[in-house]
């Protein structure tokens, strides 16, 4: 008889240390049984959920940066933080506020070499632009696509955007850049006195608008022959709609003031009435969902109804210019 109840006791231990190591496993396979109570079928997908979202959370980790040529994954460049340099403070009536996009600039000879650069959405957005503008149908050298997941103007103690835009300019010798930024600076700014601006501010909004303004003068030092400065739709997120008008207000202001650089306004490409529509038509008349529901990133549709927006204004001012199509030679 104690025999019989030692080995029960054991048979117990054994199976509780089985079930604590293998917890989320034990959890799932309860609660994917029919008798499974509804208590503990909740905690079951509660636990796949996290799950997922840690893979998921892995899997943008393990990105870094992406040649968008090559589509190698490299390994992250450590960026030291710099000090930031001081912006002498203008006037406020040195920059007018525009009332329309700045007049695009026709370009003399048509381009040869892009690079396209900015955060996570920019890797959408690179490869709809390389599908829609085939190196073989305009006569290009390269499209470069480079871009960085969680970074923007507002965290260059992260990632140094001014550095970095020096280095792939230096290497790439563009003639066209499309940059794209804002999608992670909706949050405070510190700058290198170590003051801090709240989100949404004035103050934080006039030193995000600096941080803007001394990108676009990194960007005229440079032989490169225009930038197309990419504004944000619309979103399906609330948050998002606070502070991309006041992005897109700023990258107007500052592109306005700097010739080479043109504001591509796409406020209204995913709204109708003035609301979000999550469905859109692309040039062929094509329908389907423009954003995930991060309210950030446009889907691979979204993204194409964007570049096509995009090309046919470089088409229009002669920067992209298609080769002519061989005669076709006619039967007698």
């Amino acid at each position: 008889m104690m025999q019989d109840l030692k080995f029960l006791a054991l048979c117990g231990l054994v199976t509780y240390s089985l079930v604590m190591v293998n917890e989320p496993i034990f959890l799932k396979s309860l609660g994917s049984s029919p008798i499974a109570p509804s208590e503990v079928k909740q905690i079951a997908q509660q636990v796949e959920l996290e799950g997922l979202s840690k893979v998921e959370s892995d899997f943008w980790d393990s990105i870094k940066e992406i040649d968008g040529k090559s589509q190698a994954t490299a390994q992250a460049t450590e960026v030291p933080i710099k000090p930031e340099p001081q912006i002498p403070k203008k006037p406020e009536t040195t920059i007018p506020t525009p009332s329309v996009t700045s007049p695009p600039i026709k370009q003399a000879e048509p381009a040869k070499r892009f690079l396209l650069l900015g955060d996570s959405i920019m890797s959408f957005l690179g490869v709809a632009f390389e599908n829609d503008v085939k190196k073989s149908d305009y006569s290009l050298e390269s499209i470069k696509v480079f871009y960085k997941i969680s970074t923007g103007l507002n965290r260059i103690d992260f990632y140094d955007w001014y550095s970095r835009t020096r280095e792939l300019i230096q290497q790439n010798n563009p003639d066209i850049m499309v940059v794209i930024f804002g999608g992670n600076d909706d949050q405070n700014i510190l700058d290198a006195n170590k003051k801090l601006y709240a989100e949404l501010t004035p103050e934080w909004e006039k030193a995000y608008e600096e941080r803007v303004e001394r990108y676009a003068k990194l960007l005229d030092e440079y032989p490169v022959k225009k930038v197309y400065w990419i504004g944000h739709p619309i979103s399906n997120v609330a948050r998002y709609n606070k502070f991309f008008p006041i992005f897109n207000r700023i990258y107007q202001k500052v592109s306005a003031v700097h010739p080479k650089i043109e504001f591509v306004d796409y406020w209204n490409t995913f709204a109708v009435n003035g609301k979000f529509s999550p469905i859109a038509a692309d040039s062929t008349g094509r329908k389907a969902r423009v954003r995930y529901n991060d309210g950030l990133h446009p889907t691979e549709h979204g993204a194409k109804i964007m570049i096509e927006i995009l090309k046919k204004r470089m088409i229009d001012e002669g920067v992209l210019k298609p080769k002519l199509k061989p005669a076709t030679h006619l039967k007698k």
